[in-house]
């Protein structure tokens, strides 16, 4: 496998060369005191201030030497080819179980649009309210209705956390299966940017195209983490399955050099969602992570052949000089996010202490609120970058869960 390709992670922690961001938009507009919860917020944004501050963590990482680019505008990109929009348009209205008189009528009326203002369209969707006002169609009971959705096309605000619906893994890509309903589309956009993107051109699908790797298969990209060349930590979680971490060893093993996988169990629970709101890479031997996990965790060794056959599957209780000596080191440095007491360590973890995003080995971005995590890991020799994030905070995501790296530098 070429560490040198246009698209390759071998690490959590190389030189963040090239990463994929969503800016906030419209979509987040959509929430509202009724529909929060279904889409998965425990509070309203406020966008103006959400995109500022994103935008600021875009600026952090191009000042670091890294390209962002911009998914919707790579959606666009895609469905310019009328063929590719036509079958997108018809995968989107399969699963938004749109009846066959409103997809007539509303079909060419997107297959018009400028490719911009469909893609922006696609992910902050259309009210029925909207949909009646430029395509007309008394005869679908699905646009009449009044209870139910207030949607035809379903906004999708969660979005902008872009680690979770796909997550590059060496050279190809592992495209999410997700749990909730309110993000089950995601993926599917990720695909048709994989598939039919000139610059993804020649990346492979390595989990998620197969016809038996969807949902109730779920796995979301903030459970997984390349922890060097040849292993990954995984989290069975709340919304990554036991069964799937096993396909998702299997296919790796068959088709990059991760033979090893660590699959870390951690709490099902709102608090810790995915493994990456827990545990976090921060150096080549350096982790962050809740303390409190400790109690119950429990983390697997899955070690398979080259063929992808699983050969060995063990429990480590001594998973940290596991985990070392797979990185090639004595020991690990673990940083235990621990404030002064209790409440503030659970504030700090709510507030997305322990979700770090490493831009190069020993240096991080990390939000200024969690002023003891900061200290924690400067104390520990990490150097550490700090975004002003509380608009974006309240979506339940960190500097990591908003980024999707598309290519990192080798570890030295």
């Amino acid at each position: 496998m070429n560490q040198e390709s246009q698209f390759s992670v071998f690490s959590e922690t190389g030189a963040l060369r090239q990463v994929m961001l969503h800016r906030p938009g419209k979509e987040i507009d959509r929430l509202t005191i009724e529909n929060m919860d279904e889409l998965l917020f425990d509070d309203l944004l406020w966008l103006k201030q959400a995109q500022k501050e994103h935008d600021n963590f875009a600026e952090i990482l191009r000042n670091n030497g890294t390209e962002v680019l911009y998914f919707s505008d790579s959606l666009a990109e895609v469905i310019a080819r009328k063929d590719v929009r036509e079958e997108l348009i018809g995968d989107v209205f399969r699963f938004e179980c749109l009846d066959r008189r409103l997809s007539e009528a509303f079909k060419p009326v997107l297959m018009e649009m400028p490719a911009k203002e469909l893609a922006d369209h696609l992910i902050e969707g259309y009210t029925k309210k909207e949909v009646k006002a430029i395509c007309p169609c008394g005869l679908s009971l699905v646009s009449s209705v009044e209870n139910g959705s207030d949607f035809i096309i379903h906004p999708i605000p969660n979005l902008y956390f872009q680690r979770d619906p796909a997550v590059t893994v060496a050279n190809g890509i592992v495209i999410a299966q997700m749990t909730f309903e309110a993000r089950r589309i995601e993926p599917l956009y990720w695909k048709y940017i994989t598939n039919y993107h000139p610059r993804f051109k020649g990346m492979q699908i390595l989990f998620g195209d197969a016809p038996d790797e969807v949902w109730p298969q779920k796995a979301e990209g903030g459970d997984l983490l390349v922890i060097c060349e040849n292993a990954m930590a995984i989290g069975v979680s709340q919304r990554t399955a036991p069964t799937t971490v096993q396909r998702i060893g299997r296919n790796l093993a068959a088709k990059t050099p991760i033979k090893r996988v660590f699959a870390f169990e951690i709490p099902k629970g709102r608090y810790c969602m995915h493994l990456d709101t827990v545990f976090t890479m921060v150096d080549r031997d350096a982790f962050c992570i809740y303390p409190p996990i400790l109690e119950s965790l429990k983390v697997w060794q899955l070690d398979y052949s080259d063929e992808g056959r699983l050969m060995r599957l063990e429990q480590k209780e001594d998973w940290q000089r596991a985990v070392a000596e797979t990185l090639g080191f004595d020991k690990l440095r673990l940083i235990k996010m621990a404030a002064k007491d209790k409440e503030e360590t659970a504030r700090e973890q709510w507030h997305d202490g322990c979700n770090t995003l490493a831009i190069a080995p020993g240096k991080v971005v990390t939000y200024n609120r969690n002023i003891n995590s900061a200290k924690l890991l400067r104390d520990n020799g990490i150097e550490v970058l700090e975004l002003e994030g509380p608009e974006l905070g309240r979506g339940r995501g960190g500097p990591r869960c908003m980024s999707m790296p598309l290519n990192r530098a080798p570890v030295n």
